[in-house]
């Protein structure tokens, strides 16, 4: 599988021909279909359903078409950035978070003159490391309860990902103004103080997605969790006018007047741990884009030597490497379910997810 493929691929779907793509390709139709059939092939899987008038993505094609569309999308910014230099984007994905928050705004104004062009995107734990392992952001931060970091370092590295821990606090606990933990002067809640209280937690919060090593820890489903949400909004709305609480580890932000005031929540030795996931010796050497742009300026001004040109060239296709690395993760990532549930991923795919244990399937297990 190639770049090649998976833009014929994207134009074939955007159309819905191959004549019509082989027109904006500046290719043949026979050419167009040999290419998608040698895509079928590598995947094992019918990407177009052939019709009378036209192909029409399957639903395995769906599922391909929204992976490959990005990737093609980042190629084509990769390539403007080899003919204009390498414009410094950097993609983020991190937990709801102020302490993240604040953190990334002191960065954003320590590094303004240097032009970086940031991505950031809000996300629960299991979904920050799948963007990191798909490369679709190229750092992640979360926070996890400590209890947890035995099995979250496990699933990192399964994926040749790591932690960095930057900051420990504790679990904080934040009653809603008509709770009478409110204004009970407190300096530490206990877990019985949690009993009889319903709480509002965020949809994508940062504890939902990694299980306790220990069965006797702290677990999710031992309070009444009675809203899940996005929205800071609603968050605040419903901890100032209801009898509602939420637990974090820094979720609401201490600087805002009128915000209700975090409660340490007393879970033994069990804290919160901020850190950010990378994935290990991927990326690219700072010296090595250094070159790229340099090399880049000098052929806009007075051209290059044939042996700058293979230079250019050689560190040009490493560093697009790493996004041909990303296709093939995340073709390997899917997992094809139909309308009604059924894991219809194909055999060819299944196996290689069986080899890398991925979506629960494991070698030992033939059928999964």
């Amino acid at each position: 599988m190639d770049l090649k493929q998976l833009q014929y691929f994207v134009v074939c779907a955007q159309t819905g021909s191959f004549s019509d793509a082989a027109k904006n390709l500046y290719s043949t139709q026979p050419s167009v279909s040999k290419v998608i059939k040698g895509l079928e092939d590598t995947l094992g899987m019918q990407l177009f359903e052939r019709l009378p008038r036209g192909i029409r993505l399957t639903v395995q094609g769906h599922k391909i078409y929204e992976y490959a569309s990005k990737i093609i999308n980042e190629v084509n910014v990769l390539e403007n950035m080899a003919s204009s230099g390498m414009t410094k984007w950097i993609r983020i994905s991190l937990n709801p978070s102020s302490w993240f928050a604040n953190q990334f705004v002191d960065f954003y104004n320590e590094t303004y003159e240097k032009k970086y062009h940031f991505q950031v995107t809000t996300a629960g734990v299991q979904s920050v490391m799948e963007r990191v392992r798909d490369y679709m952001d190229d750092i992640g931060f979360v926070y996890i309860l400590s209890q947890q970091k035995e099995n979250f370092l496990y699933e990192l590295s399964k994926n040749k990902m790591y932690f960095e821990p930057i900051y420990e606090t504790d679990v904080m606990l934040y009653p809603g103004r008509l709770t009478e933990l409110y204004n009970s002067g407190k300096e530490r809640a206990e877990l019985e103080d949690l009993e009889g209280i319903r709480f509002i937690q965020n949809y994508q919060d940062e504890f939902f997605d990694i299980g306790a090593v220990k069965e006797d820890a702290f677990q999710w489903k031992d309070i009444d969790i009675s809203v899940l949400t996005n929205s800071d909004y609603i968050m605040e709305k419903m901890l100032k006018n209801s009898k509602v609480a939420n637990i974090s580890g820094s979720y609401l932000s201490e600087n805002k007047e009128g915000t209700t005031p975090g409660i340490p929540l007393d879970l033994g030795d069990s804290k919160v741990i901020f850190g950010f996931i990378l994935h290990k010796g991927e990326e690219m050497d700072q010296k090595k884009i250094d070159r790229i742009n340099e090399l880049a300026k000098k052929k806009k001004a007075e051209g290059l030597t044939p042996e700058e040109k293979v230079e250019q060239a050689k560190l040009r296709e490493e560093y697009i490497e790493g996004y041909r690395r990303s296709v093939r993760h995340h073709i390997e990532g899917i997992k094809i379910v139909d309308e009604e549930g059924n894991d219809v991923t194909p055999e060819k795919l299944r196996q290689v997810q069986r080899e890398k244990g991925l979506h629960g399937r494991s070698l030992d297990d033939p059928n999964s």
